[in-house]
């Protein structure tokens, strides 16, 4: 079966062209024609309370084209996600505000959730877990659209469809599967189990403006100007990497994906759009810790994972000691000292959820000699302070 993947080109957030653009993306799924009465889940990224402008999150006036749509169809729209962190009201609110979400549900009518319970779902046809904690307002919907912002990963090497779910595991149990997962591949097996559980019935790409590098939080910020859609999420980040340049095989997800039969690099893909045939120039850059390469015996991880992958440092002149790093390590490494994070770097599993989600800046990616060096910056802190 061939599936769908439409792509249009969308050069900047202007209003009036966002709302042809998505006007155009959401006319070709039928499901959506008619929606009158109906509960629609915008599945958005909102991994942390960050302005827009930093092309973390997905951007308020993309999402205000999709409302206004689906209003017009008569259907009624909840945003929502699980940021990094506790999962609660207050965490919600900020990251809302000052995402310009809030303001974007005042202006449009959505509805904000802040719902954060939570129960077990049993998935019997998972390739890799079985079950998962899901969010409570997944399955208060009708139909839901996730809308995943176009990012690198430094842990699954893509942030896009494939990956958009994982915001409905409630706030710290993220925490617990890092831990229970800690080798990169077996983390996007595990990210494509929970997406076939919790799957989405459309997924809409913002890759307005996207960012590579160090994604999803402190890489470089590009402008790739494509909205994209389809049903399939690997299929559809398997077409966004064709346009941006990025080897698939140096993906984990992309690489679990292929490993569980899922999808193949070079299966065949009906693609449609303006921006079918766009090639980024240059191509996407990945992040410094995409991939080993190939599956070193399993003997060797753990060696091989300390000596070819970059692990984390602080940055003691950005660090404010606000402890979210500490809150969030899923290999219990990081303490605070003196009011500043410090890494146990023989408990660091390279989860990297420290550098994805320190709201200064302050941690940074370096090669296993990257100890040596907090070390020696520790000590002109000290003296220097």
């Amino acid at each position: 079966m061939t599936e769908s993947v439409h792509i249009t080109r969308c050069p900047d957030y202007d209003p009036a062209l966002l709302k042809e653009q998505l006007k155009e993306h959401l006319s070709r799924y039928p499901e959506l024609r008619e929606l009158k009465g109906k509960r629609v889940l915008l599945k958005v990224n909102l991994l942390k309370a960050i302005t827009p402008d930093r092309a973390v999150t997905t951007h308020p006036e993309l999402l205000r084209a999709i409302i206004d749509d689906i209003h017009g169809r008569g259907g009624r729209t909840i945003i929502a996600d699980s940021p990094g962190g506790p999962f609660l009201p207050s965490t919600l609110k900020k990251a809302y505000e000052v995402s310009g979400l809030e303001q974007l549900a005042r202006e449009t009518g959505a509805v904000l959730n802040y719902n954060t319970r939570y129960h077990e779902e049993v998935h019997p046809k998972g390739k890799f877990v079985k079950r998962f904690n899901v969010c409570d307002y997944l399955r208060d919907a009708d139909i839901v659209i996730g809308v995943p912002k176009f990012k690198t990963h430094t842990l699954c090497g893509l942030s896009c469809a494939s990956k958009i779910m994982y915001g409905v595991v409630p706030g710290l149990e993220k925490v617990r599967l890092h831990t229970r997962f800690p080798d990169p591949l077996d983390f996007s097996r595990m990210v494509l189990d929970l997406t076939e559980l919790v799957a989405a019935d459309l997924y809409i790409v913002d890759a307005v403006v996207g960012m590579d590098g160090n994604g999803p939080n402190v890489g470089r910020i590009r402008n790739v100007g494509l909205i994209a859609s389809g049903r399939a999420p690997v299929v559809l980040d398997l077409a966004m990497c064709r346009v941006t340049g990025m080897d698939p095989e140096k993906l984990n997800i992309m690489r679990a994906a292929f490993r569980d039969g899922r999808a193949t690099n070079d299966m065949r893909m009906d693609i449609t759009g303006s921006g079918s045939k766009m090639r980024l120039d240059p191509p996407f850059d990945l992040p410094d810790r995409a991939t080993f390469g190939s599956d070193p015996p399993r003997t060797l991880v753990g060696l091989v994972r300390r000596i070819s992958t970059k692990g984390p440092s602080i940055d003691l002149r950005k660090c404010v000691g606000c402890g979210v790093c500490m809150d969030n390590c899923a290999g219990k490494a990081i303490t605070m000292v003196d009011e500043k994070a410090r890494i146990d770097m023989s408990r660091c599993i390279r989860c990297y959820c420290c550098h994805e989600l320190c709201p200064h800046g302050a941690v940074k990616l370096s090669l296993s000699a990257g100890r040596t060096r907090q070390t020696v910056e520790e000590l002109i802190y000290n003296v220097f302070k």
